[in-house]
């Protein structure tokens, strides 16, 4: 339907409603085009990688057909960080686990809502073959859950990336190598999210989303609850354009998406023809439009290759399909890790907790270091970064048990027992 053009002009024009919830990924992009010229190489690069790939079809395993045909699914491990400043926006690990559930069903098109796919848009929908899970390991070879909930004395984040960095009051990423990062915290000024460019720096990749839109319940408020911005969010994060091409009547570098003006909000309804797109009209309930989440229900099998490219051999994520965070064999805790209480320098209060707890922080150098919290089990459940020498943990989420808070500063590992009742 539309012509594949290996150019980059949709990362010039664009039409955005500031004054509305929304994703910011096509300012991010060109923010950063502006503080990093050189980034417009490496994103045509990456176009002339992913036409190529497509006209030779040599990522098929069959010799022929698309890039999803005999498709292998991918699956991508996942560290979510989680950063409040409230005990309201400390999401729970049920809602963190609620988001990956819609992730995998809308990339495998198990979604429930395949039926609100209009008949005459069902034979482009596809199966993408990408599969989300929860890293079972971290990148020191430690057990975790995937899941990072750590305080910040930031009211709101913008797009500047300040979310990504523990000096800033966010998060570090893990290596995207081999793990996908999200963030989720408070953001300003209406951004429902935002996505890091392919090709950029390892430490900004990744995708942020706002606390009320992540995940199914909890804190998740609708028309925004039911997980669909983070799909398109990560769309962004696997190379999609939104499908007005960020332009009037744009390119998303998509065959089979229809050229569409603008973007959608709400739920619309019937035909909506603009562009010259009779008979199909615009493709509105396409996740990489605006409307609500309750009306996103489709990728096509044109998105769906330009996401896969990314893995082909020399591809910009192809080194994601080697990690072992879900399948190495975690390291064992440290000796330490379970000496009773009165050997420990750390203080911790109220032990046992409810909800929050207070850790006593013996040594000034100790500021800044990582501090963990694991299960009787050895299974890593909590990590954060210490910002002072009086922490305040959040340990809500956690199931009643015994706890072992450890704190690493580079050549030390001191432990403390938490009762969590």
């Amino acid at each position: 339907m539309k012509r594949l053009l290996f150019i980059v002009a949709f990362l010039t024009i664009g039409i955005f409603a500031r004054s509305q919830m929304e994703c910011r990924s096509f300012s991010y992009r060109q923010d950063l085009l502006k503080r990093s010229p050189e980034m417009a190489g490496v994103l045509q690069a990456i176009e002339l990688f992913t036409k190529n790939l497509k006209d030779s079809k040599s990522a098929t395993t069959n010799g022929g057909g698309s890039l999803g045909e005999s498709l292998t699914p991918i699956t991508i491990p996942v560290v979510v960080h989680v950063l409040y400043n409230s005990s309201q926006q400390n999401l729970s690990d049920a809602q963190v686990r609620s988001q990956l559930d819609i992730l995998n069903n809308d990339y495998r098109r198990q979604n429930p809502d395949t039926g609100r796919t209009p008949e005459i848009f069902r034979q482009f929908a596809a199966d993408c073959g990408i599969q989300f899970e929860l890293a079972k390991t971290d990148p020191l070879g430690y057990a975790t859950t995937g899941i990072i909930h750590k305080h910040t004395e930031i009211l709101a984040f913008n797009i500047e990336d300040g979310i990504k960095f523990s000096k800033t009051g966010g998060d570090d990423a893990w290596d995207r190598d081999n793990y996908l990062n999200i963030w989720v915290g408070s953001l300003e000024n209406g951004i429902l999210g935002y996505s890091s460019v392919v090709g950029c720096h390892k430490e900004n990749d990744g995708i942020v989303v706002q606390f009320n839109a992540f995940g199914t319940f909890g804190t998740a408020q609708a028309p925004f609850n039911g997980g669909r911005t983070t799909t398109h969010e990560l769309g962004h994060w696997l190379n999609l354009i939104h499908t007005w091409g960020d332009a009037f009547c744009g390119n998303d570098l998509v065959d089979d998406t229809p050229p569409q003006q603008s973007c959608h909000r709400g739920c619309p309804g019937g035909t909506q023809i603009s562009c010259g797109n009779a008979p199909y009209g615009d493709m509105y309930m396409n996740y990489m439009d605006f409307t609500d989440d309750a009306c996103m229900n489709i990728f096509t099998h044109g998105q769906r290759d330009r996401m896969l490219a990314l893995f082909a051999p020399g591809g910009p994520r192809y080194n994601l399909l080697f990690s072992t965070a879900l399948t190495a064999v975690p390291k064992p805790l440290p000796e330490n890790s379970q000496q009773d209480n009165s050997q420990a320098a750390l203080q911790v209060f109220p032990n046992p907790a409810t909800n929050m707890i207070s850790v006593e922080i013996p040594n000034s150098t100790q500021v800044g270091s990582t501090l963990e919290i694991f299960d009787g089990m050895g299974l890593k459940v909590l990590t954060t970064t210490i910002d002072g020498r009086q922490q305040q943990v959040n340990i809500e989420s956690l199931r009643s048990g015994i706890y072992f808070i450890v704190v690493v500063d580079g050549r030390t590992r001191t432990s403390f027992k938490l009762i969590k009742i």
